[in-house]
């Protein structure tokens, strides 16, 4: 019986042994199996945080235009060539850069599905969304640039760039400072010096018959400018003093003017057919409380004088010709304005001034105000009726 007895308790023990090992063995099993479930979903999470929902950022949080190679740098208004040569400021046109260019079309499309990329993205710390005229700005650049390059060896060439640059505006302060003072230069160069240039179409050759007079080849050649210009672009001191053989330089075309009153500037341009090319760009002083009227005018017949009589109109005071007091100074070109909104504007001009300062401000009773050799250049050139004069804020 005592053999029995612990015989069983052998077997017993064997067996609450055996179910302990297996109890144990489970919960290993079982734990490694929650362990290896948490991992799968660490990684799960973690792998999902890195690839965000928006689809228009890197991993890194910049937005795709700063990060990916394949944007364009600028959106709305940057300018795309075609491969014929056009360019297009259609921001339609303005997508992302890649394999879905319109095969012979030369325009790349987007995907309207896509979503906007951020205006304010930057690439090199520069933004990508650039102002309304900067394609302008660009090509005003260029077109400066290339003025630039050609002013020693192809002036008339130059000349043209620089007006296209001038035109197309929105240059920076310095650059509009640098094209002022090439439009001089050029303009010396190609109408007012004597070098002979080929293929000048601003200039032509004239020689001196019997009986010519400034007035007289100016008339039988149709010039529309005074006689003094020819003086000055033939550099003679005396006006009468020309020999019968002698090779005078003609202006060819008429001489406009634009008034901007946003920077006190006068711009005279000569317009050759249907070309228009810089001439210079000179200061200006205007109306007191924003009184220089706007729009298009043109000469008054018969209304330049020189040293003129005037009557202060407020004051009634009167200045006698060649009063150096008066202060018109010597020069009055009168203003008649040819648009219906300004047909019954009177009273007008162009003139000189005894008062340099007020040059750049608005000091006049409404007219353009002029420094006396700027005045005296302007003088030469608007006439009636050819010359128009625009005025605009």
């Amino acid at each position: 019986m005592a053999l029995a007895s612990q015989s069983g308790r052998s077997t017993s023990r064997r067996s609450y042994m055996s179910s302990r090992r297996r109890s144990r063995r489970s919960r290993w099993i079982l734990g490694i199996l929650l362990l290896a479930i948490a991992s799968v979903v660490g990684w799960w999470f973690t792998s999902g945080s890195q690839n965000p929902v928006k689809p228009d950022m890197t991993a890194s949080g910049v937005p795709a235009d700063a990060a990916g190679s394949e944007s364009i740098a600028s959106s709305s208004d940057s300018e795309i060539f075609f491969d014929d040569g056009r360019r297009t400021t259609d921001q339609k046109t303005a997508g992302t850069l890649g394999s879905d260019r319109t095969p012979g079309s030369g325009v790349q499309t987007t995907n309207v599905d896509s979503p906007k990329k951020p205006s304010n993205s930057t690439t090199n710390n520069e933004p990508t969304a650039t102002p309304k005229g900067s394609v302008t700005n660009r090509n005003a650049g260029t077109a400066l640039a290339e003025a630039r390059r050609l002013s020693s060896t192809d002036p008339v060439a130059a000349r043209q760039s620089l007006t296209t640059a001038w035109i197309a505006g929105e240059l920076s302060p310095a650059d509009k400072a640098e094209a002022i003072r090439l439009a001089q230069s050029l303009s010396d160069l190609t109408l007012f010096d004597r070098p002979s240039l080929p293929d000048n179409p601003y200039v032509r050759e004239y020689k001196v018959r019997s009986g010519d007079s400034l007035d007289r080849i100016a008339k039988r050649e149709d010039l529309q400018i005074d006689k003094m210009l020819l003086a000055r672009m033939n550099n003679l001191s005396n006006p009468d003093s020309i020999r019968i053989g002698q090779t005078l330089r003609l202006p060819n075309g008429v001489f406009d003017a634009v008034v901007d009153k946003s920077d006190y500037s006068l711009t005279l341009f000569q317009k050759t057919g249907d070309d228009r090319a810089i001439v210079v760009v000179l200061p200006v002083g205007l109306g007191e409380f924003n009184a220089t009227p706007t729009g298009l005018f043109r000469v008054r017949v018969n209304s330049k004088l020189v040293n003129p009589h005037w009557i202060n109109p407020r004051t009634r005071q009167e200045f006698k010709p060649n009063d150096p007091d008066n202060p018109i100074g010597e020069h009055w070109i009168g203003l008649e304005g040819i648009e219906n909104a300004n047909r019954d504007v009177d009273g007008y001009g162009i003139h000189g001034t005894i008062d340099p300062a007020s040059i750049g401000g608005q000091k006049s009773m409404g007219c353009i105000r002029m420094l006396g050799d700027d005045i005296q250049l302007v003088y030469e050139v608007l006439t009636h009726p050819g010359s128009t004069i625009e005025i605009r804020d």
